[in-house]
């Protein structure tokens, strides 16, 4: 059944890759948006936009009591994919999660739906013959994994206080995205790194789609404490993702394999690097370790069910829009 939310929506991480997205969807279809954002000077992705701002964080317990206050419904898309440090996980993708719930439950009478974009990196790799299920018990094998499951079981502890829905998405990818970008990037340059060993088999998420699905878990009436994953019908082999990166972009890239005896010794100096600069890097060991899984593929029974969702864009064409769009943005030559 679909219901209306009546009242503001509130997104945070609007001004990034996922949030961006979701919130132009919402403004698109009539919705109030407020948006929790920590620099208002960083709003490129919502120029245009007719939404409400409130400076703050996740850490910020005030700026949440006011985000929340008027809010009908909160999309929780906040969070760190890569880190510097192994505790900015904790700090961000779980404590911040519980003090938006606590800041909901304490500060938010008006709440209808909170939704929390969690990750297929929470409920860890599959098997072999089954992708894995929502029902399955979670074995992450990061630290950004265990904070993603973290801040599931901490959401799961509000659901009888206000209706809750956990989305997991696979790889995301798309316009405005960091982090799947290197790939395209080095392809351009006519390179593509691939670990060594077995071949291996991922689902993938167009982001467009994956606004789709949170959209559609804001609106339908579903079980509270309902956990979905969310990507592309097909499952691909790497080498079949490698060949259609490739086809296109119209580029030609040789694919250097890489030992993960190597892959981790890179990570180690990366994650060295990070710690003196500061600064996040893509790639590090647990990164490496996640890479290395034979198998990251879901179960999409449950969300075609409950929610009516399939994934509107095939990976082929989801690769040509992005690589359309990182040309015309100048993120690539």
């Amino acid at each position: 059944m679909k219901l209306t939310v009546n009242g503001p929506i509130l997104v945070t991480g609007g001004t990034g890759f996922v949030g961006s997205h979701l919130v132009e969807l919402l403004v698109s279809r009539g919705h109030e948006v407020t948006c929790l954002v920590r620099d208002p000077g960083n709003l490129r992705w919502l120029k245009g936009r007719q939404v409400r701002l409130v400076q703050g964080d996740c850490g910020d317990r005030d700026s949440l009591a006011a985000a929340v206050r008027n809010a009908a419904a909160v999309y929780h898309v906040a969070g760190l994919t890569k880190a510097a440090r192994r505790r900015d996980y904790y700090e961000v993708n779980h404590i911040g999660t519980r003090n938006l719930l606590d800041a909901c439950a304490h500060h938010g009478p008006k709440i209808q739906k909170f939704v929390l974009v969690s990750s297929l990196a929470a409920a860890g790799p599959a098997q072999a013959d089954r992708p894995v299920k929502a029902a399955d018990t979670p074995h992450p094998v990061s630290d950004y994994g265990r904070s993603k499951l973290f801040a599931e079981e901490e959401t799961l502890k509000f659901k009888d206080r206000f209706p809750v829905v956990i989305l997991r998405p696979a790889a995301v990818y798309g316009p405005r995205d960091t982090d799947v970008f290197e790939l395209f990037r080095w392809a351009a340059k006519g390179y593509i790194l691939d670990m060594s060993g077995s071949e291996r088999f991922l689902n993938w998420c167009y982001v467009k789609d994956l606004a789709e699905a949170l959209l559609m878990a804001g609106e339908r009436s579903v079980p509270s404490g309902s956990v979905y994953f969310v990507a592309e019908d097909r499952i691909h082999s790497m080498t079949g993702f490698q060949k259609a990166l490739q086809e296109s972009g119209g580029v030609t890239a040789k694919v250097i394999k890489v030992p993960v005896w190597a892959g981790y010794l890179i990570g180690l100096a990366a994650e060295a690097a990070g710690l003196l600069s500061g600064r996040a890097t893509i790639i590090n060991r647990q990164k490496v370790r996640e890479a290395a899984q034979q198998y990251w593929t879901c179960d999409l029974d449950k969300i075609r069910a409950d929610l009516g969702f399939r994934a509107a864009m095939p990976l082929e064409q989801g690769l040509a829009a992005t690589w359309k769009w990182y040309r015309e943005n100048g993120w690539i030559g």
